[in-house]
């Protein structure tokens, strides 16, 4: 009877059900084989889908309370213990010779046209769906793949320029950066490794690479709001006096510079980000 199949129609839905049989007669081999209670399926199941009818001599087992399901092709026996007056009283039921298991595993297949989708594998499609919606392990999916490829899109669109004042001066700093692309500035974000006891503030300037050149070079504030380190905190996330820009707008070749406006004694490590998605 191993491997037997039967097609039921169901009606509507172009769905169709069968089931794969396995069959094991307990001899003095099988037990040589000293599998236990654990069985092989000849047949591959989806846990937790109640997918399995497992017959035990003629008797149904149920899932949790006859057998356990161990992985896609594994199940382990439940048979109870030895009842009255035997010397294997308490002891776990084990196969003996003579042992009839009947596994019956359940199947559906969905029609469109021509072509039948095994149920097993759409289930294992949509897990793989599933996971692709994800960042990480672990993370929240997105809710949909479209989502999903817009984050990526994003991510491969956006550069970021990192500033770095090991010790922070007033005035402007001796680093000038140029980003060598068109953008527009999404975000800016300060952190040090060591607060200030007061405020420190932080304006972002730029100018182009024609000024730049130049003798006298022009440089213009990218903010309307200066970026704020508060005094005792570590980054500008928690500052009282929020950023603003004031030009998101970034041409091809500009420069950059930091001028420090306010200086709360004591801060030092400093890095400022500026994310840029692209155009």
């Amino acid at each position: 009877m191993a491997g037997t199949k039967m097609t039921l129609r169901r009606y509507g839905g172009g769905e169709f059900q069968y089931w794969e049989e396995q069959e094991i007669i307990v001899d003095e081999k099988y037990l040589a084989l000293e599998r236990g209670l654990f069985l092989h399926l000849d047949h591959e199941y989806r846990m937790g889908t109640k997918q399995l009818d497992v017959y035990f001599n003629g008797a149904h087992l149920l899932e949790g309370g006859g057998y356990e399901e161990i992985d896609s092709t594994t199940i382990r026996l439940d048979l109870g213990k030895y009842q009255g007056d035997t010397p294997y009283a308490g002891q776990t039921v084990q196969l003996q010779v003579g042992d009839e298991i009947l596994i019956r595993t359940w199947k559906s297949e969905y029609r469109q046209g021509n072509d039948n989708i095994d149920g097993l594998r759409f289930l294992a499609l949509e897990k793989e769906v599933h996971k692709a919606r994800q960042y990480k392990d672990g993370h929240s999916p997105f809710n949909s793949l479209d989502e999903r490829l817009d984050s990526i899109e994003r991510r491969a669109e956006s550069k970021t320029m990192v500033f770095v004042l090991s010790r922070v001066f007033d005035g402007i700093a001796k680093l000038v950066m140029r980003f060598p692309y068109e953008g527009d500035i999404t975000e800016v974000y300060a952190s040090t490794s060591r607060e200030g006891i007061a405020d420190t503030a932080f304006q972002i300037e730029k100018c182009s690479q024609e000024s730049y050149d130049s003798a006298t070079p022009v440089w213009e504030s990218i903010f309307h709001t200066n970026l704020v380190v508060d005094g005792d905190e570590r980054s500008s996330r928690t500052s009282s006096r929020p950023y603003a820009v004031s030009v998101p707008r970034i041409n091809k070749d500009d420069h950059f510079r930091v001028n420090v406006v306010e200086r709360g004694e004591g801060i030092e490590g400093v890095t400022i980000e500026l994310v840029i998605r692209l155009r």
